[in-house]
């Protein structure tokens, strides 16, 4: 799948433990009443930067599921760009004129 070529995906749940910011560059952070997301500038083992989206659904006392989808140096320039040209398109109300 081309969303493969793009990102790693991988789900897993978890038990609520303190956030470890290992390898963390810079973050950015915001949640509801049952989600949380993060977007992580990460530094990996060899230097190389990455980004990491996470979410993390509450789904009990102390149990989440957390999304992780990484985006590698190489992609991130495209990743912003296709979502700023989608995010202007939800502005200006013009979605599904990309066709």
């Amino acid at each position: 799948m081309i969303a493969q070529q793009f990102c790693l995906i991988k789900t897993r749940a978890m038990q609520k433990q303190p956030r470890k910011l290992q390898g963390v560059v810079d973050t950015e952070a915001f949640t509801n009443k049952n989600r949380e997301y993060y977007f992580d500038i990460k530094r990996s083992k060899d230097q190389q930067y990455y980004l990491r989206i996470t979410r993390r659904d509450k789904t009990g006392d102390l149990t989440f599921i957390r999304h992780d989808i990484i985006f590698f140096a190489e992609d991130i320039t495209f990743m912003v760009e296709a979502m700023t040209m989608l995010l202007g398109r939800y502005s200006a109300g013009q979605l599904g004129a990309s066709a």
